[in-house]
């Protein structure tokens, strides 16, 4: 083979591994991706659609401490899960914190509860940060088949054992998801 051919070939041989290389991530990322909301309402995740009726943002502010009944009887924050592919997905939705602005005192997780309503079925009244802290709170997770959509209600309040000293302090959360393609 001419010296000529040679560099040729390997020339060639390097852009079609650059190209193989190039399809294998672009594939992985299809289909395993992981991205927070912005300030549209609704979040795209391959054949996974995350809706929040209520807005961008899930927000605590001006609120009396109250007791569980009637935080499980409050109107929450509805959103929904949609997979419309065919293709069952694994996923995880989380409820990260979202900086307060500088001129608002943050709300300690701790004086929260929450409950998940899923489907229809009524959530029951638990501590918020008995999910995790941050950007590792996981609200929930599973597989969701194709074509199936579901339907959530979150509620978030403030305990009622609190006392007023509180009073005026935000806490404010964005659902997050992930999710991979079941192999």
């Amino acid at each position: 083979m001419k010296d000529g051919q040679k560099k040729n070939t390997i020339f060639l041989v390097v852009i079609v591994v650059a190209l193989i290389l190039v399809v294998i991530g672009v594939t992985f990322a299809a289909f395993n991706y992981s991205r927070t909301g912005t300030t549209d309402n609704v979040l795209t995740l391959g054949d996974l659609k995350l809706t929040l009726q209520e807005g961008n943002e899930i927000n605590i502010s001006d609120a009396l401490p109250m007791s569980d009944e009637d935080g499980l009887a409050s109107a929450g924050f509805t959103f929904s899960l949609q997979n419309s592919g065919n293709v069952p997905i694994q996923y995880q939705i989380y409820l990260d914190d979202v900086a307060v602005a500088s001129n608002e005192v943050a709300l300690d997780e701790v004086f929260l509860k929450y409950s998940l309503d899923v489907n229809g079925s009524v959530g029951s009244a638990a501590l918020l940060n008995s999910l995790g802290t941050g950007d590792s709170r996981l609200l929930t997770s599973g597989t969701i088949n194709g074509s199936v959509t579901n339907q959530y209600v979150l509620r978030v309040w403030i305990r009622s054992d609190m006392d007023a000293d509180i009073q005026g302090q935000v806490w404010k959360g964005k659902l997050r998801i992930e999710g991979a393609q079941v192999q």
